[in-house]
């Protein structure tokens, strides 16, 4: 498994018990995944976690050359290792159900199935973060005020659709390159690469542009269903990533044109 972060502890976003000071704050969090499938089975191509801090109260105005924002991508190197993925997602996901305001995933309710719908090696312990945010995520309109809001950047705050489409009704541009359907047939295309051992053939980078791109979308859409993010129209994803994210992809996020262009 590859791992790109900006974290100083990057399984504990939240804080760590080895830091002596731990100024608290409030979190958005929002995952992004990416799927292919081989043998009929899903395969975890791409995870990435996005942790943005937002104003207990009020909204904060989101501007590309100030953006700020920590994020952790998986990526496999080889078949067979969507569990081990699956597995730190889930310990990431224990902890943001406690520690983080928000959780914000698009299309949650579909990523979350699948992860539980995954087969567990023998004596692998059943995913307690992923199953305790499936189950919010079916009511999410209430909660116990000590675990994390849960939203669905598609459904409640739409249009429902693509990440991208949404995005563009919000006033986001979407990074061209990571949009539409052909974010999903670019995964398909690098997992059956991975199958046939032609890892040469797709580019890491773009993988981890796409779907850090998603993450940081569902994040910003996520902000602002709950009031605490705004921007004026419009907001480059691209600027965003480049600001804060451009060694996860340098082949890409220095030349990648928008969706104005």
């Amino acid at each position: 498994m590859r791992e790109l972060t900006n974290l100083g502890w990057p399984e504990t976003p939240f804080g760590s018990v080895t830091r002596p000071v731990q100024k608290p704050a409030n979190w958005l969090t929002a995952l992004s995944l990416l799927w292919g499938e081989a043998d009929n089975e899903p395969v975890l191509m791409a995870a990435a976690a996005v942790f943005m801090k937002i104003h207990r109260t009020r909204s904060w105005p989101v501007f590309a050359p100030l953006a700020n924002f920590g994020y952790r991508v998986l990526l496999p190197d080889a078949m067979g290792e969507t569990a081990v993925i699956v597995k730190q997602l889930d310990v990431l996901l224990v902890q943001a159900r406690r520690k983080a305001q928000v959780i914000a995933l698009h299309n949650g309710a579909d990523d979350l199935h699948v992860l539980q719908q995954l087969p567990r090696a023998e004596g692998e312990a059943r995913h307690p973060g992923v199953n305790a945010v499936a189950e919010a995520w079916k009511n999410r309109t209430s909660r116990d005020k000590s675990t994390a809001y849960c939203v669905d950047t598609s459904h409640d705050l739409g249009p429902a659709g693509l990440v991208s489409d949404t995005a563009t009704a919000h006033g986001l541009e979407p990074v061209k390159s990571f949009a539409g359907a052909q974010q999903q047939a670019s995964a398909q295309e690098a997992c059956e690469a991975l199958a046939e051992g032609r890892s040469a053939d797709f580019s890491a980078d773009a993988l981890a542009g796409s779907v850090l791109s998603s993450a940081v979308t569902t994040a910003l859409l996520g902000g602002k269903h709950v009031g605490r993010l705004h921007w004026y129209d419009p907001l480059s994803v691209y600027d965003v990533l480049a600001e804060v994210a451009w060694e996860v992809a340098p082949s890409l996020l220095g030349d990648v044109p928008t969706t104005s262009s």
